[in-house]
């Protein structure tokens, strides 16, 4: 039996009612556990969206909660970034010229001229109140600068949790589908049927089969899962393993 710490997340949980989970790497085991923390959110009416860049393919059809999966991140806020030292900035404003917007930032006396090179321009996205990543932003290409505002769990198989993270979470001896198969209940969220199956699916293919990359854990984990599936998935949100049901160690 897991024990992870979790103080920190739940800590985040109470007030959220917008959640993104993100998945920068597509696999079998990382969709799986992402698309069954969305499902746990959900279930808790929260608003919940889940980010993958890559689209899953019809090897992913049998997971539940593909409709809450997009490709895109929908990037409002342009935001302008100038690598310039700030003490060497006398003002910064704007005005109008024929319609158009002008950004105006005077240096001041002595300083050396802006150069085009030192400016930087995206679009990000106001922050869901709550944002999971499985992993870190690394392979997020052009989106990795979400991570710069809102509140952020870091939930990860390897030790490299960054700054950004308000709260993480790293399992090192585990897959995805084994870390959120004993973290959501945890959370005090119930594994319905159709979680457990997603675990369950992450699960097989990550081990293949509980062949490989196994502990007791592993196990008991495809356990829980598998007790979960065997209600209808008509019955709940419904069908349920609720935390107290979880054996223990």
């Amino acid at each position: 039996m897991k024990n992870y710490k979790v103080d920190d997340i739940k800590n985040l949980l109470p007030t959220a009612k917008t959640a993104l989970v993100v998945v920068p790497q597509l696999s079998i085991d990382s969709l799986s556990a992402g698309l069954a923390l969305a499902l746990a959110l959900k279930n808790n009416q929260i608003d919940t969206k889940l980010f993958c860049p890559q689209k899953p393919d019809a090897n992913y059809s049998k997971l539940s909660g593909l409709d809450l999966v997009t490709d895109t991140h929908n990037q409002n806020d342009l935001v302008i970034t100038l690598d310039y030292p700030l003490d060497q900035i006398e003002t910064v404003n704007y005005n109008q010229d024929n319609g158009k917007l002008n950004l105006v930032v005077q240096t001041k006396n002595g300083s050396p001229k802006v150069s085009q090179n030192q400016i930087l321009i995206a679009n990000q996205s106001g922050s869901a109140d709550i944002n999971f990543i499985l992993g870190d932003e690394s392979t997020l290409s052009i989106n990795a600068n979400m991570v710069n505002s809102g509140n952020w769990v870091q939930i990860s198989p390897q030790n490299n949790i960054k700054p950004w993270a308000k709260a993480s979470l790293v399992d090192q001896d585990a897959p995805y589908s084994e870390i959120f198969t004993f973290l959501l209940p945890m959370l005090n969220f119930n594994l319905t049927h159709d979680i457990a199956k997603n675990l369950l699916i992450g699960l097989r293919v990550a081990t293949q089969s509980f062949s490989i990359n196994v502990s007791p854990e592993t196990f008991e984990a495809g356990a829980i899962c598998l007790r979960a599936t065997q209600t209808s998935p008509d019955k709940d949100n419904q069908s349920q393993i609720s935390p107290n049901l979880i054996p223990a160690a």
